[in-house]
């Protein structure tokens, strides 16, 4: 199908493949609206979401009770009666969506498998909506969980733990084309935020602490990770850790939270962070048993509640127990998918799991010849260039090379930098934080990088946003991807309309070795008397040549290229 008949017929085409979704946690009720239509199901784009404020947890114990969490009380009538009023408001929503009664599925999780009256609370809403709703074992709960991560990223390698209210899993998870590997029998323990934060009321802290640091050492024997996994950790200097679940997303916006500085404060998906900052903030709450006062004045924390506060204490002692006995940990990344999005990714095939997110996310903005402006781009690179920039930064800043060319010309560079952070692509589900910033820093030099002071801080605030996520290569990719970026400024330049013409200007890599130079030298051949090589290209390239030497004075590395000219006679 076409990018035309696409865009004619894509009201139909999501209408068709609308799923609803909702997960009954313990500390809340998810309702959502998905599309899955094949040309955008990677992304995941919701057009409805809601949660209905219902800890089914805490409706289920008996407060003053120091054996509460053990044996707990059916889920109140009352609580039950307001979930079937959501039900029944969330079936019309998907009334008017128009969602085939086919593509609803309920799930439920800890909370409601440990009810007393279950059962009851399940025909409830059966009987009020016609819904049946699924009870998810422990495997199943944790398995949907690692999937929700998988969504959340490209690809993956590593440990798995999700916090919710009232359990906690554990397993190892990577993602190979679309396929998504995880133990077995992935572990799941009765320690969630709101689980631990009662126990603590009544029990004593050191108990507790090697009761869960011995839980966590057991079920890491138990998941049983590939030596595949642990030999790529060693490489890598540890393991990569991927978390989700509201206990784990509180801690990563309280970090957000005591870094003004960090550029990307409102998403938290795709962002991380080094462990030991992770292992000290864990131990703070642990020891401290309150949330840090980083700065004076207002007390509010970006989406942190007082709810929520109140428990990290208890998510800070889990953490720290599970470092404990967990192997090296390198980095921990935070995600906003679960069981929701874990639900949703499992229904999507392995072949459209694969695809690179920002790729999907771009295509829509593709002019019809982006293949060739990737191409001629591509001539430009030498082969050393890592793949995360040939395989996703160049296609995808082809795709979107000309998105803002309605823009007055001063707002150009700055509408680029910000389009994944807040501009036209910061909604994609699946993007990391180093993605985001690479991408905007493409863009912003693809329109010459002419930029307030201001935002000048903010180019800078991603450029450290990118040391900081990848310290082995981080450098490396910002070269590239800024070197990727003048030279589009260039072939924009040239070919301003989405259309590459034959013999106008093209590129040489001459390798180091061959061109006897300390640098690799990239050869910008164009004619020298034609009309489409006027004043303004050659301006252009000039400016190209002095845009990469200064680069140049700026990178450690020894992959640097230099730029030449080369006219040639019509």
């Amino acid at each position: 199908m076409s990018t035309v008949e696409l865009q004619a017929n894509e009201a139909e085409i999501v209408a068709r493949s609308l799923v609803a979704i909702v997960d009954i946690g313990s500390n809340g009720i998810r309702f959502s609206v998905s599309s899955t239509a094949s040309h955008h199901a990677r992304i995941m784009p919701c057009v409805f979401k809601d949660r209905l404020g219902i800890s089914l947890f805490d409706a289920q114990l008996d407060k003053g009770s120091v054996s509460s969490i053990s044996t707990r009380k059916p889920i109140p009538q009352e609580a039950i009666t307001e979930i079937c009023l959501a039900m029944k408001r969330f079936q019309l929503i998907c009334e008017d969506f128009g969602v085939p009664n086919d593509n609803v599925k309920i799930v439920a999780t800890e909370a409601t498998r440990e009810a007393p009256n279950s059962k009851e609370f399940r025909n409830a809403i059966a009987k009020t909506t016609g819904w049946e709703v699924e009870l998810l074992s422990k495997e199943d709960e944790g398995r949907c969980g690692a999937f929700g991560v998988a969504s959340s990223f490209h690809n993956i390698s590593g440990i798995f733990m999700d916090v919710g209210g009232g359990s906690t899993q554990l397993s190892w998870v990577s993602t190979v084309n679309g396929d998504v590997r995880l133990a077995e029998y992935p572990i799941s323990l009765p320690y969630g935020a709101a689980a631990l934060t009662q126990r603590l009321l009544y029990e004593d802290e050191r108990e507790v602490y090697e009761e869960v640091r011995q839980a966590y050492e057991l079920a890491l024997e138990k998941i049983k990770i590939p030596t595949e996994l642990i030999e790529e950790a060693e490489k890598n200097g540890g393991f990569n850790l991927y978390t989700c679940g509201g206990g784990f997303r509180g801690v990563g916006h309280l970090l957000l939270h005591e870094d003004p500085n960090y550029p990307i404060q409102t998403i938290i998906n795709g962002y991380t962070t080094g462990f030991k900052k992770v292992e000290l903030l864990a131990n703070y709450l642990l020891l401290k048993k309150e949330v840090p006062n980083f700065s004076e004045g207002s007390p509010k924390i970006f989406r942190v509640s007082e709810r929520r506060k109140q428990q990290l204490p208890a998510v800070g002692l889990l953490m720290s127990a599970a470092f404990q006995v967990l192997p090296k940990i390198r980095t921990v990344s935070f995600s906003e998918g679960g069981v929701r999005e874990g639900v949703l990714y499992s229904r999507i095939s392995p072949s459209i799991r694969s695809e690179d997110p920002l790729l999907t996310a771009t295509r829509p903005y593709a002019p019809l010849l982006s293949e060739q402006y990737r191409k001629l781009l591509l001539g430009a690179l030498p082969e050393e260039v890592p793949s995360e920039i040939t395989q996703t930064i160049v296609p995808a800043l082809c795709n979107i090379a000309f998105v803002h060319c309605s823009y007055p010309k001063e707002l150009q560079p700055t509408a680029a930098l910000h389009m994944a952070t807040s501009g036209i692509i910061a909604g994609t589900h699946g993007l990391s934080h180093k993605v985001r910033a690479l991408i905007g820093l493409a863009c912003c030099e693809r329109w010459g990088f002419d930029l307030p002071e201001s935002e000048e801080v903010f180019y800078g605030k991603l450029e450290k946003l990118v040391f900081q996520s990848d310290p082995n290569d981080g450098e490396r990719l910002l070269y590239w991807t800024k070197y990727c970026g003048k030279i589009m400024f260039v072939i924009c330049g040239v070919h301003p309309g989405g259309n590459i013409r034959p013999g106008v200007i093209d590129f040489n890599v001459i390798p180091r070795a061959e061109a006897n130079k300390t640098n690799t030298a990239v050869q910008v051949g164009m004619s020298a008397n034609d009309v489409k090589s006027s004043y303004t290209v050659k301006n252009r390239i000039a400016s190209l040549q002095r845009k990469i030497k200064k680069l140049n004075k700026s990178y450690k590395g020894k992959d640097r290229v230099v730029v030449e000219v080369e006219y040639r006679m019509s």
